[in-house]
This record gives structure tokens, C-alpha cells and sequence, in this order.
């Protein structure tokens, strides 16, 4: 087994973080409200624990060694990367600062078209928008608000019923055809392609394929390209039909059981940051 076949308690990289940008352990001290000895006696443990010595001590100055050159920027990433998460799970967040966990699409086709506005209500609030695709019951609770695409959502308050139907770009609107043209569809959707049809009677050809991935946003970006029609929801589709990026070549839409629903956090835990978004949205 070799030294760093087991990883360094984290006390020691903070220390060895901060002597080697300072080079120097007094300021290294004074940084981390520790002694120079104390900051001495950690460097000291780091290098028996790597095998070998991380600076070269001189009578009136520091410097790292080959090996502590190497290693600084690997132990400055791991502790970013860890303050990062660290934060965005656990963090405390103040009255200016709101995390809201929505999904990609949601986010990119309804909500930043309208952020503007929310901005401009309330100029001193900072925003941090968490995008999930999938599993979004294992990060919602390090978020202030939530908005969520279910059947129910228990403690939800319901936003917007959706429908869901094929767009084109308007160079294909004449000639579209579902039977020969490439599809776009999301994935893990109660409507799709097939479900679409079959509201209307009709089937795939057997020799048709319906491209898949797992946000909408990739097909309404082939669809506005001209690379095929895609499944979508109105809500993500108004803006771009409203200003003729995309339209419908077929009429007929399906209602979706899933709707979107706004969640927040318990009474006693919400922010005033909180409060104010999800009023917003609910006059939106």
C-alpha cells in the first residue's frame, strides 16, 4: 500500500492550501486563526503521510518543492469542488439569495423569458437557478422554492395544466408528415408520438423511429432548425410560436397528466426571497 493509497485528513490540505499560496506558514496561521506551530506540526504530518517533503525550508523564506508545486493545484480544485457542494446542499442561504431547482426545459422556454421582470422587482436578490432532469426528490431540499413536473404534487400549489403536440419550423409546415419526417420526442413522457396518434386513430409506420432525449429542449432546438417536428408542451412552445420561430403543422393536441406545481418550503424555514418569487410566479 502506498502513502496516499489512503487519502490526508482534511485539516492537513487546508493547511498545506494555505502555506503554499502564502509562502508561508505565519500568514498561513493567521488566515486559518491557528499558531505557527500548530500550522508547523500539520505540514510536518502531510509530509510523513506523502513520503516525502512538501517545502523547502529556508532561514528566512519558503518554498514548495517539485512534489508540492504538483500538488498544490490538485488539493485547491478538491477543496473548491467540496466548498461548492457543500454549499449548494447544506449552505445557509440568506434573505438575498434564492436557489430554485426547475427542470431544464422549464427553465430555458418559460421561465428565463419572464426572469427579466422578476429581476427588475427585486434588483438586489441573487438567483440561483438548479437545472435536474431526473431524480429531483434527492436535491429539493437544499432548494427555497421548487418547481416540479408531476401527476399530484402533495403541499403543491398547481401552476399550469399542459397540453402536448407536434411544431415544425415554418419551412416545413406545408409539406410536414409524421410518417416520413425525423421526430423528436422527450423521454419518460405520458404523451408522446405514439400516444398522440392513437388519440386520432392512427399508428407509426413500422419503419418509423422516434429520436429521443431527456429534455425537451434538444428536440425544439432540432425543430427550429428544420431537422424535423418534435413533441413538445404548449407552454414550452408559446414564445417561439408567438414570434414565428416555430408552428404547428397538425391541429390536434393532447392533455398531459402531469402539470407543473410550484413547492416551497415549510412556513417556518421560507425566506422573504422565497415569498416574493412565489407570488410572482403565481401572478405570471
Amino acid at each position: 500500500m502506498t502513502p496516499f493509497d489512503a487519502l490526508p485528513p482534511l485539516n492537513q490540505l487546508r493547511v498545506f492550501e494555505a502555506a503554499a499560496r502564502h509562502l508561508s506558514f505565519t500568514r498561513a496561521a493567521e488566515e486559518l486563526h491557528l499558531s505557527q506551530p500548530a500550522v508547523s506540526q500539520q505540514i510536518k504530518a502531510l509530509e510523513r503521510h506523502a513520503g516525502r517533503p512538501l517545502f523547502v525550508r529556508r532561514h528566512q523564506s519558503l518554498d514548495l518543492t517539485e512534489a508540492g508545486i504538483a500538488y498544490l493545484p490538485a488539493v485547491q480544485q478538491a477543496l473548491d469542488a467540496l466548498a461548492t457542494g457543500t454549499q449548494a446542499v447544506f449552505g445557509r442561504r440568506d434573505e438575498l439569495h434564492l436557489t430554485v431547482q426547475v427542470n431544464l426545459s422549464f427553465a430555458i422556454y418559460w421561465l428565463t423569458p419572464r426572469l427579466s421582470d422578476f429581476i427588475g422587482q427585486h434588483p438586489d436578490l441573487v438567483i440561483d437557478l438548479v437545472t435536474i432532469i431526473h431524480d429531483p426528490e434527492r436535491t429539493a431540499p437544499a432548494a427555497d422554492v421548487e418547481i416540479r413536473f408531476a401527476r399530484e404534487m402533495a403541499g403543491g400549489t398547481l401552476l399550469r395544466r399542459t397540453h402536448a403536440f407536434p411544431v415544425c419550423s415554418p419551412d416545413m409546415a406545408g409539406e410536414a408528415d409524421w410518417r416520413t419526417d425525423t421526430l423528436f420526442d422527450c423521454t419518460a413522457m405520458s404523451i408522446g408520438w405514439r400516444q398522440w396518434l392513437r388519440s386520432q386513430n392512427q399508428e407509426l409506420p413500422g419503419s418509423q423511429r422516434v429520436h429521443l432525449a431527456s429534455t425537451y429542449a434538444v428536440g425544439l432546438s432540432a425543430a427550429e432548425r428544420g431537422a424535423g417536428l418534435s413533441m413538445t408542451l404548449d407552454l414550452f412552445a408559446d414564445t417561439a410560436l408567438a414570434d414565428g420561430r416555430l408552428t404547428t403543422p397538425f391541429e390536434h393536441a393532447c392533455p398531459v397528466d402531469d402539470s407543473y406545481w410550484l413547492v416551497e418550503q415549510p412556513e417556518r424555514h421560507r425566506s422573504e426571497a422565497a415569498r416574493a418569487f412565489a407570488d410572482w410566479i403565481l401572478d405570471q
